[in-house]
């Protein structure tokens, strides 16, 4: 794969896409479309090059060190057909009179510096084969992402709207890092607080799965954000140095060249493979030496300056290895005083703040005195040994504060330092140090930070005392809520990650999983993996496989709910109340609304004990799956789906399931909102 100005080559792109129609089962599609969707797939190549920059660079790169090397190969050819051509010419040269020792030995020479430019040839090539391997194989997830998409634009109305569910193999449909960029009300308020303040402390509060994650790496991948952006992830241990040093590390190694990191990996030979073409050099070098010895055995010296083929091939090898050793001391050299040289660009920055949080430091001093009169007399010494003391939290954080400093004279680009998932730390209090120990770091100029903590983690804290709500609504300048998905965000989410899968099966996907990202993805895998249970005879309709998949959730939270109330000897009433629900639902020849009508349902009537909080919502959560029933499971044409009504009762359902886990009163006012929609489809 080659690339050029962070752009992928348009015709290994569409080789690449042409092998997926063609040979993949989950891309396979009309041969006679394949035209018209490579087309489409060519035109949107931009959007995988900037999910692809880094491997993009890491090609690019390597295919430069091939053309430097070719320009190096030619003057080492030329320097050797030199050498050979002045040894015939020069019949006087040195270290030999005869003509034909001469052109042996520069001819000898010359095949050793074959060797050595055939091994660095193949390290080279080997490089730049492991970069387009690594470019391919990171291609093929957004490229089929891509493909699906364009298959899904292409289908007409009929298939598109229609009430049977034709995909049948959805490998996309989980939790994986496909780096879905598509459009975000969320985002674009993100990265528009960003642009337009000079530094910000900002909160990314939404439930888990809601897509918060997402929304730090679209930060990374937006070339119109011209930022340094680092994600760290929070540790599951909070230590406050290491976690300052895991931001510190991080952000040194994004202040990189695109690419470089990765480079580094690639700059490495096979250890076995280095170790065989040692071997085979050190080989020919001796038996290049003996043939030389023997031959000055069985020549005539004309004088003792004639060094001879043996003495000239010794002092050739002997100042290679001065040179050698010259070269290690210089980068030793180097590698000692690099921490004390004043970096004058960016990468030198970065490298050098690498070296600082990677190695310590031990300054040893030593001195000695001797007076010797007549063999008798005394001597003494002394020596000093220092090693540099473990940093406190403060010092990281003045030695980080002062790094984006710099980073930020040498570059002149904003830095986004972009901290997730903070509900993973084991200790609740730890978030609330975590958030603290931040807030030393905050506004400095030009540095945006970005925090991420889960809703749902935020009330489990404030339910053991842990005031981290307080703490975060005051720690930032802004709190920005992750909300659920729109409906055309859902649509274009899916179509990414299945093909052939009905809008009307997104509709139902979306009203169920309330627009969360994580259970939206469930939902539609759900209904792929009850497709292929269904018995002969069976079609996937939405009536049929909607009906199925809401029972199974509704049955796993009622079964969950029991799991919870088991034991608890003060909430008899509630169990028994919960059991005979459960009850209910194995008649699965009553509508799901008429159950959850004549079901009794445990009251949600204030603050509960953590082990009846499911029961106390289960009552809006059976009457939304119950909506859901009664919604999708009418046959209904293409054009009933897509009618305005429709629509409404969709977005009213979604809502109502978004806002489980709120007040009561405000699921109560969302669930009338939703019956009002549901009647009037």
């Amino acid at each position: 794969m080659d690339g050029k100005n962070d752009r992928l080559s348009s015709e290994e792109l569409e080789q690449v896409a042409r092998e997926l129609l063609e040979n993949d089962a989950e891309m396979e599609y009309d041969a006679g479309l394949h035209r018209e969707i490579l087309d489409k797939v060519r035109l949107r190549s931009g959007q995988l090059a900037t999910l692809l920059s880094e491997e993009i660079a890491v090609v690019e790169e390597a295919s430069r060190a091939m053309r430097r090397f070719w320009v190096v190969a030619a003057l080492a050819l030329l320097a050797a057909v030199l050498l050979v051509a002045g040894a015939a010419l020069w019949s006087d040269g040195t270290p030999f009179a005869s003509r034909t020792a001469n052109v042996t030995f520069a001819s000898g020479l010359a095949v050793l510096g074959a060797v050595a430019f055939v091994a660095r040839w193949t390290a080279i090539r080997r490089r730049g084969v492991s970069a387009a391997r690594e470019l391919r194989t990171a291609l093929l997830a957004p490229l089929r992402a891509l493909i699906r998409l364009v298959i899904s634009e292409l289908q007409d109305d009929e298939v598109r709207w229609g009430g049977t569910l034709r995909t049948s193999k959805a490998p996309a449909l989980v939790e994986l890092h496909l780096q879905d960029t598509i459009p975000s009300r969320t985002y674009e308020r993100l990265r528009t607080f960003i642009g337009e303040h000079e530094s910000s402390a900002i909160g990314l509060a939404g439930a888990r799965g809601s897509g918060k994650t997402t929304l730090m790496r679209q930060l990374r991948l937006d070339k119109n954000l011209d930022f340094h952006v680092a994600l760290v992830s929070a540790p599951v241990q909070y230590s406050a140095v290491e976690f300052t040093r895991l931001i510190h590390n991080e952000l040194a190694q994004v202040g990189l060249k695109p690419g470089e990191a990765a480079l580094i990996r690639h700059r490495m030979v096979a250890p076995t493979l280095r170790a065989v073409l040692r071997t085979l050099l050190a080989s020919v070098v001796l038996f290049f030496m003996i043939a030389l010895w023997i031959y000055d055995k069985n020549r005539p010296v004309p004088d003792a300056l004639d060094l001879g083929w043996t003495g000239f091939a010794a002092v050739v090898l002997g100042a290679l290895i001065i040179g050698f050793m010259l070269s290690r001391g210089w980068v030793l050299f180097q590698s000692r005083t690099k921490l004390t040289v004043p970096p004058r660009t960016t990468r030198e920055l970065c490298l050098q703040q690498l070296e600082f949080l990677r190695w310590s430091t031990t300054v040893e001093r030593s001195a000695s005195t001797a007076l010797k009169i007549g063999g008798t007399g005394f001597d003494g010494g002394g020596k000093l040994s220092r090693t540099e003391r473990e940093i406190t939290h403060a010092e990281s954080v003045q030695a980080l504060r002062q790094f984006i400093d710099q980073l930020l004279a040498l570059s002149n680009k904003p830095v986004v330092i972009c901290v997730d998932e903070l509900d993973k730390l084991a200790n609740p209090a730890e978030a609330v140090d975590a958030i603290n120990g931040l807030k030393d770091l905050f506004h400095v100029a030009k540095a945006h930070f970005v925090l991420s903590v889960s809703t749902d983690a935020m009330h489990s804290f404030a339910a053991r005392g842990v005031p981290v709500r307080d703490v975060f609504d005051s720690a930032f300048d802004t709190i920005i809520g992750v909300g659920p998905l729109s409906m055309k965000e859902s649509q274009t989410l899916l179509s990414r990650r299945a093909r052939d899968f009905s809008t009307v099966f997104v509709l139902f996907c979306h009203a169920w999983s309330g627009g969360h990202a994580r259970d939206l993805i469930r939902t539609a895998r759900a209904c792929v993996d009850l497709k292929r249970e269904l018995r002969a005879g069976e079609e996937a309709t939405v009536a049929l496989l909607s009906r199925r998949v809401l029972r199974k959730d509704l049955r796993e939270v009622v079964d969950a709910t029991v799991e919870k109330l088991r034991g608890d000897d003060g909430n008899e009433e509630m169990l028994d109340q919960v059991l005979a629900f459960q009850e209910s639902l194995e008649n699965e020849s009553a509508p799901l609304y008429d159950l959850v009508e004549a079901g009794a349902f445990p009251p949600d009537g204030g603050p509960v004990a953590p082990e009846a909080q499911p029961a106390a919502t289960l009552a809006p959560y059976a009457r939304i799956a119950a909506l859901c029933e009664r919604l999708f499971s009418v046959s209904r044409p293409p054009a009933a789906w897509q009618s305005e009504a429709m629509g409404q009762a969709v977005m009213a359902l979604a809502e109502a399931r978004s806002s489980l886990g709120r007040h009561p009163r405000e699921i109560e006012r969302r669930l009338k909102r939703a019956v009002e929609a549901c009647d009037r489809v």
